[in-house]
């Protein structure tokens, strides 16, 4: 092989060959926090260009080893954190929830009919910025709730919002898929645009009827979704003879 795809292959590999260089120099031992050298400085220490070195950062940010801080530059994460979006939910007291708006002006429109925008609010936890969250609820609901009570978890904004108009929530599905963000989304979560993220659609029920949906961002640099399967428990299995 020759010519442009040749050498897009080689640039490929050897911004592969940095990053394991990099993750083996920041993925274990790093402090949390800690700068990483400039893009230029790297591009001179490997003798390659910027856009290589680029996607070698990127590749490990990917991993969630190092974030990209904007006009800043790279630095090491923390450890993820593992999310079970079917239990407790964030202990409340390593929580901060700030509403960004509740106009909805410029916000996607509500993913299902008979809903309207209640607001977007970003999540952070033990001072992590982790989520962004479009919310949307049946117009009854939004009426009922004060823009301070959106600041509350989920969980409680509709729990507040059902006992006053009524309604019984019962059950929510939710779905996750992986995705990048974009530019309109990326200054909430504090990244870039196209970098990768979770995203997790909340359909709240009030039997058959679907009351509200949430549609949350995750940082997949700082969240990992993991949950036990808790309608299956393991039966130990026949004793080995001896």
């Amino acid at each position: 092989m020759s010519g442009p795809a040749a050498g897009n292959g080689r640039r490929r590999w050897r911004s592969l060959e940095i990053a394991e260089v990099l993750a083996a120099e920041y993925g274990g031992d790093g402090p949390a926090g800690s700068p990483l050298p400039s893009e230029r400085s790297l591009a001179e220490r490997f003798s390659v260009q910027r856009p290589t070195v680029r996607v070698a950062l990127e590749y490990l940010a990917h991993q969630g080893l190092i974030e990209r801080r904007e006009r800043v530059g790279w630095f090491v994460n923390p450890p993820r954190f593992e999310y079970d979006p079917f239990g407790p939910g964030i202990p409340k007291e390593r929580l901060s929830i700030e509403v960004v708006t509740t106009d909805p002006a410029g916000q996607p429109p509500p993913p299902r009919p008979g809903l309207v925008f209640a607001a977007l609010r970003k999540y952070t936890f033990d001072g992590r910025l982790v989520v962004a969250a479009h919310s949307y609820l049946r117009p009854d609901l939004r009426r009922v709730l004060t823009d301070d009570e959106l600041a509350a978890p989920l969980r409680d904004s509709f729990a507040t919002a059902g006992r006053r108009s009524g309604v019984e929530l019962t059950h929510n599905q939710v779905t996750v898929v992986a995705a990048t963000v974009g530019p309109e989304l990326a200054p909430v979560l504090g990244i870039t645009a196209r970098q990768p993220v979770l995203d997790v659609t909340r359909v709240h029920h009030s039997h058959d009827e679907v009351v509200g949906v949430d549609l949350e961002h995750w940082r997949s640099d700082v969240v990992a979704i993991s949950f036990a399967d808790r309608r299956h428990p393991v039966r130990p299995g026949p004793r080995p003879r001896s």
